[in-house]
């Protein structure tokens, strides 16, 4: 089928892959939405051409991997959020960075539609005090200028570090 890909070359999702799916980003056309979606970690490129032969599924794979949407099923996913802070050798992290985190992801999800995506991946990446601090900058400023959040985003900064100073959110 192609020579950048053998035919038992088996595509997934990436994690960024994954998050343009679940927040139905229509900004991929239809072409490569559909070959995405199908990019399941089982199939193979080979199985692939067959479930989409108006494509030419290996360039397409190739546009996908690009753009950062797909890897190989064989490699090793990355680390969860929790997993990375609870492996971290020096943990510099703020207390009750977790739980503000999580917060400020879920607030993102349903606030930013599309946009969240990149203040996720800087909530996610935060491996330090300054990283936090930028990376909670960075979600406040998102929140304050999407439609949805704007109303919130003073109350949910507040309650965000709250949860950075160990105390219980009202």
């Amino acid at each position: 089928m192609s020579s950048v890909f053998p035919n038992d070359f088996v595509p997934r999702k990436s994690p960024f892959g994954a998050r343009l799916i679940a927040n139905h980003d229509t900004s991929l056309p239809a072409g490569l939405r559909r070959l995405l979606l199908l990019a399941d970690g089982q199939r193979t490129v080979f199985t692939l051409g067959s479930m989409v032969p108006d494509r030419n599924v290996a360039a397409d794979l190739h546009e996908l991997m690009q753009r950062g949407l797909i890897e190989e099923a064989g490699q090793t996913p990355p680390a969860s959020l929790a997993e990375r802070i609870n492996n971290m050798a020096d943990p510099d992290l703020p207390d009750g960075w977790e739980s503000a985190s999580d917060f400020m992801v879920s607030r993102a999800r349903e606030s930013l539609g599309v946009t969240a995506i990149d203040v996720i991946d800087a909530l996610e990446q935060a491996n330090g005090p300054e990283a936090a601090r930028a990376a909670m900058s960075q979600w406040y400023r998102a929140m304050r200028s999407s439609r949805e959040g704007r109303e919130q985003a003073d109350l949910d900064r507040i309650k965000a570090n709250a949860m950075l100073r160990g105390q219980s959110p009202a």
